[in-house]
């Protein structure tokens, strides 16, 4: 069990470590021969651009060995590449904790589909938007998970229905919008929407097959409370304390945006991790 345990751990920190290549390179980059350089690119010191070698390029430890700073220039590392690194050996570690006893086609899927909303998480931290790419994977890998019996199909019913209801979201939230700010914007981002359906198909995937429909109501009921909470959480503390607002809105806009795919992904993990005794506490 430990051996297994400390494999998963080597595994996040290295699986980890590529995603801070598929983060940075496609936030930063303004054209697809940039962004394609995630297949092929040699790694680089973003401030000297010398080509970094295999001993800089260890998982967390070269961070430490070298203090935080470019062995070259000497320039300091953003602190997100050994945070992407620990939250990747986190999630492996926790995986394979609490799916020691499933099919390997469970440990894969959740293995891999916590992996992508990690991502997806610090990506919309750093940018504000969602990398479509890894939610466009993150959902062919669920269809597939299905489609191969790993969870119910009828699953997808659920994300049929908040496919459905944030879309009326959506439409109520551009029509306050336009009477508020007299803008002609989002009021809920249209990849916010396409989300928060698989973001509950993964729920749903989590919790019970033999779940009672009070309590799938009670379930969303959590996720949009959780979100809600922590969204507000963030827009206090990221928008407010920070000022790192929504660069591609209209200044008004951006003041007081509420930010939802952070929100959404942890409100998910809080529900799956806690069901027992959410739902115990609550039905007690």
């Amino acid at each position: 069990m430990i051996f297994w345990l400390i494999i998963a751990i080597l595994l996040g920190l290295l699986f980890g470590s590529f995603g801070s290549v598929i983060l940075f390179r496609r936030g930063e980059s303004t054209t697809l021969k940039q962004a394609s350089s995630i297949l092929w690119g040699r790694s680089e010191c973003p401030y000297c651009k010398t080509r970094l070698q295999a001993r800089d390029l260890v998982p967390l430890l070269s961070f430490l060995f070298q203090w935080g700073k470019c062995r070259y220039c000497k320039k300091k590392i953003s602190w997100l590449y050994p945070i992407l690194e620990f939250g990747s050996a986190i999630i492996f570690w926790s995986i394979r904790w609490f799916f020691a006893d499933a099919g390997l086609g469970t440990v894969l899927f959740w293995t891999i589909t916590g992996r992508i909303l990690w991502l997806l998480v610090v990506y919309d931290v750093l940018w504000f938007e969602v990398h479509i790419p890894l939610l466009i994977i993150a959902s062919w890998i669920l269809i597939f998970a299905m489609g191969y019996g790993i969870f119910p199909r009828y699953a997808l019913w659920w994300g049929l229905i908040f496919v459905i209801f944030f879309w009326m979201l959506y439409w109520i939230a551009k029509f306050w919008v336009q009477i508020k700010y007299q803008e002609n914007e989002e009021g809920l981002g249209a990849w916010d929407v396409i989300l928060a359906p698989y973001l509950w198909t993964v729920l749903f995937c989590g919790l019970p097959t033999e779940m009672l429909f009070i309590d799938k109501i009670l379930a969303a009921a959590f996720f949009l409370l959780f979100t809600w909470i922590i969204g507000l959480l963030r827009f206090l503390i990221q928008n407010k304390s920070y000022g790192k607002k929504a660069h591609f809105l209209k200044h008004r806009m951006a003041n007081n945006s509420l930010p939802l795919v952070p929100a959404m992904i942890l409100a998910v993990v809080i529900i799956l991790i806690f069901q027992e005794y959410l739902f115990w506490y609550f039905f007690l």
